[in-house]
């Protein structure tokens, strides 16, 4: 038997990620208890998320008791650091208790019918003899590293080198005991912890050896499966655009085509949500009815109110992956601990047809340069921080027109898609229309403009307009810049849509400068559009602060 003779589980409805630490272990004084350490099953169970990715430890380090894999404090009797102090206590405190975090975890889950995939990371830029190198690298760093000296990449050099045959049989042998000592429902392949797998120049010559080695999980999960009456699924966490992939030697499209994943999540590069542009459409071809595609979106959000994505960001760029056949959301890092909104979020997440007819706001994002992986940004270890080249990007930036400057006797346009069904909503009577809002940068009030959506004008007397003189966007920056200010005189021109403007798929924002106020040199931009498109949803009263309405007899 190979264990594909066993019934694949139903595709996940909605995927989260933990990584074990910033949200579990770096959070609890010792001693922990048993409650404390099922806590992320327990935040997790309500809620639409059917399945949990569960990180194995940081690096190369486990929190588990791993017998082929360095487990925190081997070899380590002083700590430098609290919160990996803590870590090292956390592990200590569940041998004590007779039970490590890994298998209350998975065991939790099971008993309360939530999955759990546990999530290694494939690589490592830990140094040799440093509290996060891994066993192998301890021993045999010279020999299973990449050994690349780059000013631009310091951290490349004490990755591990997949072209070398131990490294391969060192990942296996960790997935070999977590599928079968720990009884995981799946696993999941991490490739976006530290994207580098092969020296410079030498990726693509070796991306079958990639191939060979996640043909070789499959092949281990098959017969792990079989023997413990099982289907064992197997994921793969990569970059969401195609190109960015192969760069690396990961030839996703042949997993995909020879069956040796179940489920491949597309996690994007950029730092700013957009449901208005993410195209995940390459994977989801290449998957056909084979696998399941999930895409794990940006943390971030260029907008004048809020830091991070809103339940109704959230739910516009859930319809643009559904519209494009995508299986689900991969979630992970909400704000913690879990409060009303969050719960929402992963509420609702899993099931597209109920937010389908639910309000939604899209937001234009603007441009981004140099793309780093956020997790990278995050893992700084004991390396410099560097100037990036041009040069050294993996992916491709957003093809994105804002901040547009005006222009007098011209036209700016700004094109974004839409992925409500809105003729459907309009024709059961459930549209209500949308409101679009457009921010300008420095706009002069005295300029003469016309502004046209879909080539229907939009007077300027029929704006609600507001300004603010100096508008401060609360966004936090990482890494790859935001080609737009973070602070501004702004104002904004907000038009009620009705249910005929606004349409499914491409529209088109134009702003014509008829004259520009002469006196008025300064430069003028579109610095953003957001649109909420609007349904007959049951809400509760919100003037006058009522909280609710009685019933009536």
């Amino acid at each position: 038997m190979t264990g594909l003779e066993f019934e694949r589980p139903a595709l996940p409805r909605l995927i989260y990620y933990q990584d074990a630490h910033h949200f579990h272990a770096k959070r609890l004084d010792p001693p922990v208890s048993l409650s404390k350490l099922r806590w992320p099953i327990d935040e997790l169970l309500g809620t639409g998320v059917d399945t949990l990715a569960f990180g194995l430890g940081y690096g190369d380090v486990y929190f588990h008791e791993s017998k082929t894999g360095r487990v925190v404090g081997d070899q380590q009797e002083t700590w430098d650091s609290f919160i990996d102090w803590r870590i090292m206590r956390l592990v200590e405190s569940s041998r004590e208790l007779g039970i490590d975090q890994l298998r209350s975890v998975i065991d939790h889950g099971k008993a309360d019918g939530l999955r759990v995939f546990p999530s290694l990371k494939l690589q490592s830029c830990d140094r040799p003899g440093s509290d996060r190198c891994g066993k192998l690298k301890w021993e045999s760093a010279n020999e299973v590293c990449l050994l690349e000296k780059d000013v631009h990449h310091p951290r490349y050099e004490w990755c591990y080198d997949y072209a070398h045959p131990a490294v391969r049989q060192s990942k296996l042998d960790l997935l070999a005991e977590v599928m079968e000592d720990y009884a995981a429902d799946g696993i999941e392949l991490d490739f976006m912890f530290v994207p580098k797998y092969f020296r410079s120049g030498e990726e693509e010559c070796h991306s079958d050896l990639m191939n060979s080695f996640v043909s070789d999980v499959r092949r281990l999960a098959n017969e792990i499966g079989a023997r413990q009456g099982r289907y064992i699924a197997v994921g793969a966490r990569v970059f969401h655009q195609r190109e960015a992939n192969l760069k690396l030697g990961l030839d996703v499209e042949t997993w995909l085509r020879d069956g040796s994943v179940d489920i491949v999540i597309g996690q994007m590069s950029e730092q700013l949500l957009d449901a208005t542009s993410v195209n995940v459409k390459w994977l989801v071809d290449a998957a056909g009815s084979h696998a399941g595609i999930y895409v794990r979106p940006p943390r971030r959000i260029y907008h004048e109110e809020v830091g991070m994505p809103t339940g109704e960001m959230f739910r516009a760029f859930g319809q643009a992956v559904s519209r494009q056949g995508g299986d689900g959301l991969y979630l992970g890092y909400l704000k913690w601990p879990f409060d009303r909104d969050e719960y929402q979020i992963l509420r609702e997440m899993a099931h597209p047809e109920v937010y389908e007819r639910k309000n939604k706001r899209y937001v234009l994002q603007p441009r981004e340069s140099g793309l780093v992986f956020e997790e990278l940004l995050d893992y700084q270890g004991d390396y410099p921080k560097v100037e990036r080249r041009k040069e050294d990007e993996i992916t491709n930036p957003p093809d994105r027109n804002l901040p547009v400057e005006l222009l007098e006797k011209e036209t700016a346009r700004a094109v974004f898609v839409i992925s409500d069904d809105l003729e459907s909503a309009n024709r059961d009577g459930e549209l209500r229309g949308a409101v679009i809002s457009i921010r300008f940068a420095e706009l002069c009030v005295e300029d003469t403009i016309e502004i046209r959506l879909n080539d229907e004008v939009l007077p300027p007397e029929d704006a609600e307009i507001t300004d603010q003189s100096e508008l401060w966007m609360p966004l936090k920056s990482r890494g790859s810049p935001v080609e737009a200010s973070l602070q501004m005189p702004a104002c904004w021109f907000r038009y009620n849509l009705g249910t005929d403007i606004l349409q499914e798929g491409e529209n088109v924002l134009e702003v014509e400068v008829m004259a520009f106020e002469k006196t008025a040199g300064f430069t003028r931009s579109i610095n953003g559009v957001e649109i909420r498109t609007q349904y007959a949803e049951f809400e509760r009263p919100q003037d006058f602060n009522v909280r609710r309405v009685a019933p009536s007899n």
